[in-house]
């Protein structure tokens, strides 16, 4: 591992809708660019069993405990969960590209993490995904047309490319530059880099 001195003015977030981590992780990472004038990058991956990763029954478990546990220590709602893994996922990321283009990005991966990892809402019908567009500000009866499409795919899997060539595949994960960062519990390192402070490349 060697040190480099980090000077950006950019975050690019790498994360997953089906990450308890990533929905621990993003609205902090949002007041942190917004603290700091930066700017954030938002770039989802495919949750690791759906790129085709092994997460044994016993690392599942261990990790909504965890989550949970974190979740009580920064004071973010957290337990009623609806696991959108699969169709509930993808139809999520086909409305990428329509939240970014009404300015409500954020506004989006935050109302759908936060539903479906605190209020129990399922993504996968047009009921539950109704409500997320709805909270995030973005008008269901425009989303409704064109929901389902497959135009995220490209994007997503060159987020896919580019995690791993950072050395990384886990998410929430963070590039500052060339500092490759992974963790929720690692936003100080991605304050540091931004602060121009010397900063493992991978932390």
């Amino acid at each position: 591992m060697s040190d480099a001195r980090i000077s950006c003015n950019e975050i690019d977030l790498f994360l997953s809708f089906r990450s308890p981590y990533s929905y621990l992780a993003f609205n902090r990472t949002c007041e942190l660019s917004d603290r700091l004038g930066v700017k954030l990058n938002i770039r989802p991956v495919l949750p690791m069993v759906m790129r085709g990763l092994p997460v044994p029954p016993a690392k599942r478990k261990y990790i909504l405990m965890d989550a949970a546990r974190e979740a009580r220590y920064h004071g973010i709602p957290f337990g009623r969960i609806c696991d959108p893994l699969g169709r509930p996922i993808e139809r999520g990321y086909s409305l990428l590209q329509y939240a970014e283009e009404e300015g409500r990005l954020r506004e989006y991966c935050s109302a759908f993490m936060t539903s479906v990892w605190s209020k129990g809402v399922d993504a996968g019908t047009d009921m539950g995904l109704a409500k997320i567009v709805e909270t995030a500000g973005l008008d269901w009866s425009k989303a409704r047309i064109i929901v389902d499409n497959d135009d995220w795919r490209v994007q997503v899997e060159k987020n896919r490319e580019d995690l791993t060539a950072l050395g990384l595949w886990g998410v929430p994960s963070y590039r500052v530059g060339t500092a490759a960062i992974w963790g929720q519990d690692r936003l100080w390192a991605v304050e540091a880099a931004l602060q121009h402070t010397t900063t493992p490349i991978v932390s």
